[in-house]
């Protein structure tokens, strides 16, 4: 199974899409765990070339991975997996964009960055603030991950947020993770310049698709009101991979519902579009 009609070889390409079929934390819907299969299924119906950018991002050559193993009921062996397997590639200098799977899928993979790239800090797109020091006993889990991203010294810029615990606001504030949440951005507009100053020059994407609004994409665990649109995402990513060096990316949380197909289209549309911006960026097409 591939991402996209035009798959290429390891050797040839320079994006390599990792599929993550992990979904051990969630705290409410299940199914995330499907949500890669479901993106890669979808793909291949998505037109290669990109009207607004004027090119073919396929030509980058795109490659697919095999699905990482997961060990059941073991997450700290799911992380090491996912870890290394996401190192392979990244020591092979491509550019990685792993599909969750839930969203501690970003901490293993945010470290195999670390150890590869050295230091960025993490664009984290989503409805929550992933901030908990625990989760239903797990310090491990979607909940937590930004919180133990956190405490290993990556900078983090988090963006449409509609929910927040008090204990991870204040965490927040002390930590220094600025927080752009939804709700001051359907009041002001995205505050784009804002938030690139926020940034450092080299960039991690992290995406959970619940930062869409739930009437653009519901098949997600958690799913909230007031999110985010389409476009809004696409704008701030136009804007991040044309100022800063991005050098690795995750979408998480898909979690397909049954007899529904747009929100796997939408997931793949802009997983597409986030490897359009890189390959326009980099010069690769």
């Amino acid at each position: 199974m591939n991402f996209g009609e035009r798959p290429a070889t390891l050797e040839t390409a320079r994006v390599v899409v990792l599929p993550v079929p992990y979904d051990l934390s969630l705290s409410w819907l299940p199914g995330a765990r499907k949500g890669p299969e479901a993106i890669l299924r979808a793909s291949p119906e998505l037109e290669l070339f990109d009207l607004e950018l004027g090119i073919d991002a396929s030509q980058a050559g795109i490659h697919t991975a095999p699905f990482v193993p997961i060990v059941a009921g073991d997450a700290a062996a799911s992380h090491r997996k996912i870890e290394e397997a996401a190192r392979r590639y990244l020591e092979r200098d491509k550019f990685l964009v792993a599909l969750g799977g839930d969203h501690s899928v970003t901490l293993p993979l945010v470290r195999a960055c670390r150890e590869v790239y050295g230091a960025f800090g993490v664009l984290h797109l989503d409805a929550h603030d992933d901030l908990y020091d625990t989760w239903q006993g797990s310090r491990l889990s979607h909940a937590s991950v930004m919180r133990r991203i956190a405490e290993n010294g990556v900078p983090i810029v988090q963006v449409g947020q509609r929910a927040y615990a008090e204990d991870s606001l204040r965490f927040a504030r002390k930590a220094g993770i600025p927080v752009f949440p939804a709700h001051e951005i359907h009041r002001r507009g995205m505050p784009i310049q804002a938030i690139l100053e926020a940034l450092p020059d080299r960039v991690y994407l992290s995406l959970d698709f619940d930062v869409l609004d739930p009437g653009e994409m519901p098949a997600v665990g958690t799913p909230l009101p007031g999110g985010l649109t389409y476009r809004q995402v696409v704008e701030l990513l136009e804007a991040v991979f044309a100022e800063k060096e991005v050098v690795g990316a995750d979408f998480v949380e898909l979690s397909p519902l049954p007899g529904l197909f747009y929100p796997e289209m939408t997931a793949a549309s802009l997983v597409y579009q986030a490897i359009g911006l890189k390959a326009w960026a980099a010069g690769w097409v």
